[in-house]
């Protein structure tokens, strides 16, 4: 499967590369891993924004997009295969100053937390739920990021 966070932040320069770091990190360990034929690709939009920008980033409804499509951003072609966005956010105040381990902790909680709305998504219907959050769980424990089961 898939996996990636993309940051919609005013966070430091040095505090989005712990988080990219993270993505990749993220990226990596889901790269062959199988929870259905359903959802082969799952995108995360971490939006940690300045109050007077909050208006603009407003956090969306999950979305499930099945089969295949086709955009254009920036003339760039992106093809994806049963996908589904997940809006997170994270206050600016409550992050802003936060260390790495503080941060990467509040990040994987709120990745943790909005996973939950995967089982809401009425048009996924072949995907191990159980499965794909037992694994994220357990590596996020596992690498010290979180120190417990959240769900």
């Amino acid at each position: 499967m898939k996996f990636a966070i993309a940051q919609y932040t005013n966070l430091t320069p040095e505090q989005n590369k712990w988080i990219n770091d993270l993505s990749v990190e993220l990226k990596s360990f889901f790269e062959n891993r199988n929870y259905g034929e359903d959802l082969q690709e799952l995108y995360f939009g971490l939006i940690t924004v300045k109050p007077e920008f909050d208006q603009f980033f407003k956090k969306k409804k999950p979305k499930y997009e099945p089969g295949e499509k086709t955009s254009f951003i920036d003339g760039i072609e992106i093809k994806s295969t049963n996908f589904a966005e997940i809006d997170c956010k994270l206050q600016f105040s409550e992050v802003s100053n936060s260390n790495k381990e503080e941060l990467i902790t509040k990040v994987c909680e709120e990745i943790l937390s909005e996973s939950d709305c995967l089982t809401r998504l009425s048009k996924l219907q072949k995907f191990d739920f159980d499965s794909y959050i037992s694994d994220l769980e357990d590596y996020l424990i596992n690498k010290k990021y979180i120190d417990r089961k959240i769900l």
